[in-house]
């Protein structure tokens, strides 16, 4: 009878000192699945913050309204641009955070390319609305671009632009495209306000916002922007001959020794 009361003691004695320990890890741990809950919630919404800035940095969808680039874009569609198409990097300025890069002064970088003839490219207007424009780049920093009933020449050679489907008429002189500057017209030349436009002209490289990447509304239209197709040809301009091919540089004469 003693030897029961007294293991019925120990039990009542054990049990409750081993609950009560149980109790007191599992409040412990309820803190720190919360903490830790709470932790990955805040991950997640930087994560998909910057997700979103990349995305953001580098594209940016477009409503293509009017009928300027008709019939390569329409109106009501939407478009994708490729705003790190054209990325620079301005070495000078970069020498202040890395001393060890030599650099002159004003030498701007390109990291993937400039604007190519043909490309469909989204700049800022000056004109004064607020909205930016997407127009096809004809001519380049240094070309001669001139118009002659409806055909383009640049440096003198026809330009084979197999995107214009309706026939125009248009006369321009012939202009030199200045440094870091483009020449663009809409493939609807007959309803484009464009660099022949004094409200548009010519197209400075800082006001490029990007390069036209994908038509992705109306499904039906999707597919990627038909960049390029503007080439070269060796036709003339009329009234004159082939354009004369240019000297190679002469070698330098050998110093005195």
């Amino acid at each position: 009878m003693i030897g029961a009361l007294a293991a019925r003691e120990a039990e009542e004695f054990l049990v409750p000192s081993w609950t009560a320990g149980a109790v007191a890890v599992e409040v412990a741990a309820k803190p720190d699945r919360s903490r830790k809950l709470v932790r990955e919630i805040i991950e997640t919404v930087l994560l998909a913050l910057l997700v979103f800035l990349a995305v953001r940095a580098s594209l940016q969808n477009y409503l293509v309204e009017g009928y300027s680039m008709f019939p390569t874009l329409d109106n009501g569609q939407h478009v994708l641009v490729n705003k790190l198409g054209y990325a620079e990097v301005n070495m000078d300025r970069l020498t202040d955070f890395i001393p060890f890069v030599d650099a002159e002064p004003g030498d701007v970088r390109q990291v993937f390319g400039g604007p190519g003839r043909g490309d469909i490219i989204v700049f800022e207007s000056t004109a004064g609305a607020g909205n930016d424009l997407i127009k096809r780049v004809i001519g380049l920093p240094g070309d001669y671009v001139e118009i002659v009933q409806g055909r383009v020449y640049i440096n003198g050679r026809l330009l084979d632009e197999p995107y214009i489907t309706e026939t125009w008429s248009d006369t321009r002189p012939e202009i030199l495209i200045p440094d870091r500057h483009y020449y663009v017209l809409g493939d609807n030349r007959n309803s484009s306000q464009d660099s022949r436009s004094g409200r548009v002209g010519l197209v400075p490289r800082e006001r490029i916002v990007g390069k036209a990447l994908l038509r992705y509304w109306p499904f039906s239209d999707f597919g990627l922007a038909p960049n390029g197709g503007a080439e070269l040809t060796d036709t003339p301009r009329p009234g004159t001959g082939p354009p004369e091919p240019r000297e190679p540089d002469e070698p330098e004469e050998p110093g005195d020794p």
